[in-house]
């Protein structure tokens, strides 16, 4: 299985998220994980360990997003879990989740909801962020996506 995760903007100061993040691969330890950070984060997101992308600070179109061939990456990669750490509305990370072409797209309960995420995750925590991005983790572990859910890649 290949999973897309999105963190939030601002990941380059929040390194509790980021050893949080680190646990995936032990999570999914037979998925191939893609982090997809916001422009100018890659090398901050590679100290997870695991494979970062982020788009060319210089290569946006008019709206401050990244062009086609960004996404495109993205797309390639055929994931079919998508997993959103950002706890507030965020245009880049929703279109990288319609992007990814994955079938199963998580996030949190208030952030998007469908089309962007179609499997929402509920925090008691909602007022503090560190606590929300270790009950996501949490549930991830427990549920263990890749061993208990079908392939979730959308078809045409």
């Amino acid at each position: 299985k290949r999973i897309v995760v999105t963190l939030p903007a601002g990941i380059q100061t929040n390194s509790v998220l980021l050893r949080m993040v680190s646990e995936l691969p032990v999570i999914f330890p037979s998925s191939d994980l893609m982090v997809v950070v916001p422009a100018g984060c890659t090398e901050v997101a590679r100290k997870t360990g695991m494979h970062a992308i982020s788009p060319d600070l210089y290569a946006a179109n008019l709206f401050g997003l990244p062009k086609q061939d960004f996404f495109k990456k993205v797309a390639d990669f055929d994931s079919s879990v998508f997993i959103d750490f950002e706890t507030h509305r965020n245009i880049f990370n929703a279109l990288v989740a319609i992007n990814s072409g994955a079938g199963l797209r998580i996030g949190l309960a208030g952030v998007w909801g469908a089309p962007i995420h179609n499997f929402e995750i509920r925090s008691s925590f909602q007022h503090d962020e560190l606590k929300v991005y270790r009950s996501m983790i949490d549930l991830l572990t427990s549920i263990q996506l890749t061993s208990v859910m079908p392939d979730f890649r959308e078809t045409n």
